[in-house]
This record gives structure tokens, sequence and C-alpha cells, in this order.
């Protein structure tokens, strides 16, 4: 079974998703099931329930906290986290099983390699993105083409091997903080193009709290390079 971890917040496009991810799922053949973990305000869960999502309830904060929760309820042997508001296209979905198949644990979809891009960035969030990147790159040493990419699959065999309570990322840092974890246990990661277009509806959720806890991430995982 396949699984697609689903984060939301009052998501307007949800139902979108859900329905693109049936198309291709079902294209594929492949038996699949979609979680949404929710802590939305309006009716998000109610329409991601019809679109044929099963509905969690977030108890934890964060994109972290989220991430986490639906990575322990999924049932799936590889787990796909995606954003709700359709930057992330479910026509990659094959693609990221391709690489799996080819052995990767963990394969991460880029914008930054040949074949991927962003549509819809102005130059501030452009700025922001590379500058998170090279930040993660340098002090955890992560080398990943794009560590804070949120379109990722996941073997079972990778959330099982890492204690994912101990995780304490709360936000967009986590993305970087359980690749750090994979990589220290020897689990390959694997990259596959991605075209990533920016929301057309609904509010972003990066923030200045969100920019600040990642520089805290980064710099406590170099210490933990270094032995501290």
């Amino acid at each position: 079974m396949i699984s697609f971890v689903i984060p939301t917040w009052n998501e307007p496009m949800i139902q979108t998703l859900i329905r693109d991810i049936y198309a291709v799922m079902d294209g594929l053949g492949r038996d699949f099931e979609v979680i949404v973990v929710d802590c939305s305000d309006d009716d998000t869960p109610l329409r991601a329930e019809e679109a044929g999502a099963r509905v969690h309830r977030q108890s934890s904060r964060g994109l972290g906290g989220a991430l986490k929760e639906g990575m322990e309820l999924a049932r799936g042997d590889v787990v796909f986290t995606m954003d709700a508001d359709l930057s992330h296209d479910p026509a990659h979905i094959p693609a990221f099983l391709a690489e799996i198949d080819r052995g990767f644990d963990i394969v991460v979809g880029s914008r930054r390699i040949k074949g991927g891009r962003v549509i819809g960035w102005g130059l501030r969030r452009k700025a922001t993105s590379w500058t998170a990147n090279l930040i993660g790159r340098l002090l955890a040493g992560v080398g990943v083409s794009d560590l804070t990419s949120g379109y990722r699959a996941y073997r079972r065999e990778v959330l099982n091997g890492i204690d994912l309570d101990a995780l304490d990322s709360k936000g967009y840092a986590f993305q970087l903080e359980i690749l750090f974890e994979a990589l220290r246990r020897g689990f390959r990661v694997g990259v596959v193009p991605i075209v990533f277009r920016d929301r057309v509806r609904g509010a972003s959720k990066l923030g200045f709290r969100e920019i600040i806890e990642f520089l805290r991430v980064s710099l406590r995982l170099f210490l933990r390079r270094l032995g501290f």
C-alpha cells in the first residue's frame, strides 16, 4: 500500500488535490490511502472526507507535528508527503515510485535540478528558499539539492528506523531534520525533478518564526556533527 500524508490548514483546493491523487493511483492500479492531518477552522476536513480522505484532527503544533502524526497513522510501505495547495503535482508520483523501485529509501522532489523549476515565486521568496538550502547544506551537511522540499516519498523502513518523537522541529525545519537523521543511519536519498507552482488560493504558512526555527535547527544539527 502507498500512503499520502497531507497537512491542512484552511485549504480551498484540497478536494482537487485528492481527486488528482485518486486519478493517478487508479491509473497505476496500486492500493493507496490519503490521510489528511487537519487543524483548520473552516470546512476543509469535511471536503477532504467527501473527496475520499481519512481525516485526522491534529493534536500537536506546526507542520512538523502534522507530518509526524500522519506518518505514524500511515499504513503504507511507501509514505508520500505533499502540500495541500496544488503546489505539488500528483502527476510526478510515478517518477517517485520509479526511484523507490530503484532502491532509494527517500525520494525528494527537487526544484533545483534539470527539469525542475518554480512557477509564481517573487525574488524575495526565491532568495529565502535559496538561502535556507545553503544554510542547511553548510551547517547540517545534508547534501540534497532541495532539502526544503516537502514533496517526498519515504520507505516504511525509514520511518520505523527513526525515532519520530525525538524530532523536535515544529515547522518547515522538520524537512531538514528528518533528512539529517536518515542520512546518519545510512538510508539512501534520491531526487526527481518537479515543477512547483505557487498557491493560487489560500494563504502561505511560511512566516518569520519558521525562518528563525530553521536557523536554530540548522545550528543544532551543526553542533551534533561536531560531537556536541
